[in-house]
């Protein structure tokens, strides 16, 4: 038998992924607002197209959404005061937003903001104050990873995790319930998000970094293409 890596075959793979999931949005959509305003800008101003390990990293979250929700096709857009906003699934007009990450499942949901500005977002065009949020970790709690070699500290993490800390991927899922109050006032940020992101992309003008990134998003900054581009 003779194995031969067919690298042909895999960039047809990755062609057809991007030509199905990667299609560029026109107009304004939410996600271009929760992000920092520089990068979503330049992505169309000065496109770069999506790395391998883009690529495959959101076919991770693309997959497995199909896997839970069971849905072959992706719940219509929606647009409301010129802002499109897509719902991964609906569970009897409840928003449902599923997540796969690398993230720990030790994380607090309310550490990951623009995930929740996203379902604020969701909630707002479809009349919902409710939401369901399922966050699948591929590393589970990644203590397993660095697995302890002294007793103690191993009995430690299993009197706070439990027999099956060591477990990986894990699921978690949360219903969160906001007031129409919070919702107003999101949909108020987004709006003012709006015009700020289609003023640089009408005169290709970035905004200082500290408008154009939301706040407690410094970590965007670390994986952008852009670095070199953006107002300091």
């Amino acid at each position: 038998m003779e194995i031969i890596e067919d690298l042909a075959f895999k960039a047809e793979l990755l062609k057809k992924i991007r030509e199905r999931e990667f299609a560029e949005r026109t107009g304004v959509h939410q996600s271009d607002l929760v992000y920092c305003l520089n990068k979503q800008a330049l992505r169309k101003l000065d496109p770069k197209g999506d790395t391998e390990h883009e690529t495959l990293l959101f076919s991770l979250g693309w997959a497995t959404q199909r896997w839970l929700t069971g849905q072959t096709e992706d719940e219509p857009e929606r647009e409301v005061d010129g802002i499109g906003v897509t719902c991964d699934s609906l569970v009897d007009g409840v928003p449902w937003e599923l997540k796969c990450t690398y993230q720990s499942n030790t994380k607090p949901i309310e550490e990951n903001p623009h995930w929740i500005k996203q379902i604020e977002a969701q909630c707002y065009v479809t009349g919902s104050t409710t939401a369901y949020l399922s966050r699948l970790e591929i590393m589970g709690n990644w203590k397993w990873v660095y697995r302890p070699s002294k007793p103690e500290t191993l009995a430690r993490i299993i009197e706070e995790f439990g027999e099956n800390w060591a477990d990986h991927p894990t699921l978690h899922v949360y219903r969160l319930e906001f007031t129409q109050d919070e919702l107003d006032r999101n949909w108020a940020w987004l709006k003012e998000r709006k015009e700020l992101y289609e003023a640089v992309l009408s005169t290709g003008k970035m905004l200082p970094k500290v408008i154009a990134l939301p706040p407690g998003q410094t970590w965007e900054c670390q994986f952008c293409n852009y670095q070199d581009c953006q107002e300091r």
